[in-house]
């Protein structure tokens, strides 16, 4: 992990693991730091902190209550990080019976991410990509090594909850009117890119680097978008909204029609070999 327990970031996490376990005691099977700090690349005063806790069972109103306060009393003692702290509370069943392909909606998570309050959500097949990723890459503050913990998720449900992501860029992004938002849109859309050409999780800053050489049509859009992030960029900036939702709309169209491409090639295979 980039950051130890005794940097700003590392503070957090330890205040964390020291209130997060006995409040939740009997009920938190692990916790674990994920995303950029574990990744690299991670930028102190602009990334997000990125936690993933397994729980016993799905969180309910109950439970939001008391992580309601504890998240409160956190921000209280570090507001710097008042509003960069995602943390997504999961059941282990959750996550087994989602990784193994089940329907959508028989289970719920709670979440709190910047812009939005703790809340109960679906725990859908769109949260697999991030699974998936503690799974392989999770660091531990709390409980058994992630990979011990969580099942392994097949690649093709990956790439299938990654596809559905990139399905919905494109209206996601009419919403993004700041700064930030649209660099972020940018970025995460290279990291998707990236993810299904090669497989492998990248940070940011590292998806956009490749995504330059790969297209170069919009290097200028995304080194905005990664100095943006990654320079301490001003909410007054004015942003680039038509470059980015034209960026977005295009990479979005060619990340689908190369899979669909990919799917064709692969559906007509058995016919030709019945042929020889």
């Amino acid at each position: 992990m980039q950051d130890d327990l005794v940097t700003p970031s590392g503070m957090v996490l330890s205040d964390l693991r020291e209130a997060w376990g006995p409040a939740l005691a009997g009920r938190l099977l692990g916790l674990y730091v994920h995303g950029s700090l574990v990744a690299g690349d991670f930028a102190t005063t602009r990334s997000d902190l990125d936690l993933l806790a397994v729980l016993d069972s799905d969180p309910d109103e109950k439970l939001l209550g008391v992580l309601a306060r504890l998240h409160a009393e956190l921000e209280r003692r570090h507001p710097q990080w008042a509003g960069r702290i995602e943390v997504e509370y999961v059941s282990l069943d959750a996550v087994r019976h989602t990784a193994l392909g089940g329907a959508d909606r028989n289970h719920v998570i709670a979440r709190v991410s910047p812009g939005e309050s703790l809340h109960l959500l679906p725990a859908t097949s769109h949260r697999l990509v991030t699974w998936s990723a503690v799974h392989d890459h999770g660091h531990k503050l709390l409980g058994p090594p992630a990979g011990t913990l969580l099942p392994a998720v097949d690649p093709d449900l990956v790439r299938s909850a990654l596809l559905d992501h990139v399905r919905d860029w494109p209206i996601w992004v009419t919403r993004m009117s700041s700064p930030g938002a649209q660099s972020y849109a940018v970025l995460t859309l290279c990291r998707a890119f990236q993810r299904l050409q090669h497989g492998r999780q990248l940070s940011k800053r590292r998806a956009a680097d490749r995504t330059i050489t790969a297209r170069p049509r919009w290097a200028d859009l995304i080194i905005w978008a990664r100095d943006w992030w990654y320079d301490s960029g001003q909410d007054t900036d004015p942003g680039r909204a038509d470059d980015v939702r034209a960026f977005v709309n295009e990479l979005s169209a060619a990340i689908l029609a190369s899979r669909e491409r990919c799917a064709e090639t692969a559906r007509a295979r058995p016919a030709a070999d019945g042929r020889t």
